[in-house]
């Protein structure tokens, strides 16, 4: 059994290592916020053909849909900073 599952592991992390390591990459470079930051470094003006490359660019990377993002529930860590804020005892 032990065996069984090592090697899954490592079928998965071959798998799988590239396409995260890239996205970790990426989401370095501002990811999807890309856009949004090179707009602002420019007064607001980025020709669209330049916001499409980076957008696709992404979404080829990451295969991501539209409909999956707005699909999926948000993420919420309990206990955030804003628990603590709020409450003075903790």
């Amino acid at each position: 059994m032990h065996t069984r599952r090592s090697t899954a592991l490592r079928r998965c992390d071959t798998t799988r290592r590239p396409t995260v390591n890239a996205i970790v990459l990426a989401n370095r470079e501002l990811g999807p916020e890309k856009i949004i930051a090179r707009a602002a470094e420019r007064g607001g003006v980025l020709p669209v053909d330049e916001a499409t490359e980076m957008s696709s660019d992404y979404k080829e990377l990451t295969r991501a849909t539209v409909a999956q993002a707005n699909s999926r529930t948000s993420w919420t860590v309990s206990g955030g900073a804003t628990d603590a804020a709020t409450d003075p005892a903790r």
